[in-house]
């Protein structure tokens, strides 16, 4: 028997070969495997939980700034107490995942959510800086 090519001999096709591993033209690519992802950075506190409370000392401090020396020590005071003094209320608010513990601190105008000791002490010298801009007398217990 003879074979009839039905194609003209000017429009034969090279034969490719293949094997299983390689994917046809014409087919939808398969998904890429993931790649791992760039380190990310961790995000804040405030990205984590949007609803908290704030915890930007310093845009606290603008809103609830003492007014008096008298006021500047009784906010000294409940930060190292930690308890209310004065016209600053101070709430125990548990623990971080690190085990430091949370503090509420309530001024005039506003709350701050203090998440850890590095910030507390943040904000009393940041309170030292005030006192010594506004020439209030020196700290003396």
């Amino acid at each position: 028997m003879t074979c009839s090519n039905s194609m003209p001999p000017e429009q034969s096709r090279t034969i490719v070969s293949r094997s299983l591993w390689d994917e046809p033209e014409n087919s939808p690519s398969l998904p890429q495997t993931a790649q791992p992802a760039k380190a990310e950075r961790r995000k804040s506190y405030r990205q984590r939980y949007p609803d908290s409370l704030p915890t930007d000392v310093l845009e606290w401090l603008q809103l609830n700034r003492p007014q008096s020396y008298e006021e500047l020590m009784d906010l000294r005071r409940a930060l190292y107490a930690r308890r209310t003094t004065g016209v600053y209320r101070i709430r125990l608010a548990g623990l971080t995942s690190l085990g430091e513990q949370k503090i509420l601190l309530t001024g005039r105008a506003s709350a701050v959510l203090i998440l850890s000791d590095k910030a507390r002490h943040f904000l009393l010298r940041t309170l030292c800086r005030l006192r010594k801009s506004e020439r209030w007398p020196p700290i003396r217990y």
